[in-house]
């Protein structure tokens, strides 16, 4: 079924929310995990391409105020990077 990751209530929602650090603060972005391997799927090969899909996606769950789009989109995408590398290959500042 296409929907089988969309949360069934508030509780679903709320079990899928993750904590990740923005401008130095604490945030929790729901479906974080659903909506980076979504854009994996889709096969993209520019960061410009990815950063799009993703926040597409996360804006779909999440709401993110214009005045800090920008250390939203860095964060997630250092999410999704860290997911495409194989552990232990990931270093901070890369």
């Amino acid at each position: 079924m296409k929907n089988d990751n969309i949360p069934c209530c508030a509780a679903d929602a709320l079990r899928r929310i993750r904590q990740i650090p923005i401008n130095g603060i604490s945030t929790g972005i729901c479906m974080l995990e659903e909506s980076i391997a979504a854009v994996k799927e889709q096969d993209l090969k520019s960061d410009s391409e990815i950063c799009e899909a993703l926040m597409k996606k996360i804006r779909i769950y999440n709401y993110v105020p214009g005045g800090v789009e920008g250390e939203y989109t860095r964060a997630i995408m250092e999410e999704y990077r860290k997911s495409v590398r194989p552990r232990g290959q990931y270093k901070a500042g890369d």
